[in-house]
């Protein structure tokens, strides 16, 4: 999955990981920093790799799958999200 997913992956593990106050303390302003820190390839792939992972009907596999690009750096629910809301909120945050 890692391979499948690596801009996703990033995404979790790096500007949500243990860390993430560095970026923000909520999600809109860690969104807003990975979209300053990012490029627009960047961009364009966790888009996409975004877009598919919402495509799964199956919550038990998208969670299955995001539990382990997450690697336990990052839980959705200690945000009041889901990893489905989770992952609509960063497409939110995506520039066109």
């Amino acid at each position: 999955m890692k391979k499948k997913y690596p801009d996703v992956r990033l995404l979790v593990v790096i500007f949500f990981g243990p860390d993430f106050q560095i970026f923000g303390e909520t999600i809109d302003e860690i969104m807003e920093s990975y979209v300053e820190t990012e490029s627009e390839y960047a961009f364009r792939n966790l888009k996409k790799q975004t877009a598919q992972l919402l495509a799964m009907e199956s919550d038990t596999e998208l969670n299955n799958i995001m539990s382990e690009l997450a690697e336990n750096q990052f839980r959705p629910e200690s945000w009041g999200e889901t990893w489905r809301s989770f992952l609509q909120k960063v497409l939110q945050h995506l520039p066109e």
